[in-house]
């Protein structure tokens, strides 16, 4: 049994001081300092501090008939 993986979404998860904030739909293709620098863009906006970046990707697995 073979299993396929497909990439169903990207997204960027900045963690703040207090709290969160989760940007979704970001290129699939982007590259990971395009995505590091988006956060950090987005993150300069909040009264709290940035405290981490981390980009989640979601891939569906299927099998292979």
């Amino acid at each position: 049994m073979a299993i396929q993986s497909v990439l169903e979404e990207v997204k960027v998860a900045l963690k703040f001081t207090k709290g969160s904030q989760t940007i979704g739909h970001c290129n699939k293709q982007a590259s990971d300092e395009s995505l590091h620098t988006l956060g950090m863009a987005i993150g300069s906006l909040n009264a709290e501090a940035l405290q981490s970046i981390t980009k989640v990707t979601e891939t569906l697995l299927l099998v292979e008939a």
